[in-house]
């Protein structure tokens, strides 16, 4: 069993900490996590409540993902499940590292929702979990059932694959549309914005560019 406590640690201005998990220490944990969760003061969860899971990864990919899921999608009412993953060798290494990074990201997320709406009621999780990756999205899918999943482009290729092959999709030459019409929850996939304005570039330099989209 996953030990609970409440966490004193993750406070910040506008939210309440709730029940924290952690299997870091327990040999006989199906998977090795560890979990905060705040809400706003006044949160209440409701029928119309909608659940976002975002794979934030502390690249500048994850970050993009985690900050347009914040301030574009995220409403009133809802709650954002945010994921990190990490190896288990690194689990060996120094527990309490893992656990300082994860309420560095819970602390980071309430202070973006802040700015992006103060008014805002919200639920957050923070989900730090051992192992494969493309495996740990697919128990939390199951596990919270979301709305969408919002990704970023770094280890998109990875995650897609994983998924096609437990689909049985045929080899993996175009497996991202096979993937992404199969999979069981909409996929949100987020270019970091440097990203977006370097082909935007491209494209407006294009000498067999269509004039009409200068208009």
């Amino acid at each position: 069993m996953p030990s609970a406590s409440s966490s004193p640690f993750i406070s910040a201005c506008g939210y309440t900490p709730k029940v924290s998990f952690d299997t870091f220490e327990n040999p006989a944990a199906s998977m090795f996590s560890f979990t905060l969760s705040a809400e706003s003061v006044g949160y209440s969860r409701t029928p119309q409540t909608r659940v976002f899971l975002c794979a934030a990864s502390p690249d500048e990919s994850g970050r993009q993902a985690l900050d347009w899921a914040l301030d574009a999608l995220v409403q009133d009412g809802d709650e954002l499940v945010v994921f990190r993953g990490f190896d288990e060798d690194d689990l060996a290494k120094d527990h309490d590292a893992i656990r300082d990074e994860a309420r560095e990201l819970l602390q980071q997320v309430q202070a973006k929702s802040m700015e992006y709406d103060p008014d805002r009621k919200m639920s957050v999780r923070i989900e730090f979990i051992a192992g494969k990756v493309s495996d740990n999205i697919d128990r939390l899918i199951a596990l919270y059932r979301p709305e969408s999943v919002v990704v970023g482009t770094k280890g998109q290729r990875g995650m897609i694959q994983s998924w096609g092959a437990a689909l049985g999709a045929p080899g993996m030459g175009s497996i991202s549309r096979h993937c992404l019409s199969r999979s069981p929850v909409p996929i949100i996939v987020v270019r970091p914005e440097r990203k977006v304005r370097k082909a935007q570039a491209k494209r407006k330099a294009d000498p067999k560019r269509g004039k009409h989209f200068d208009e």
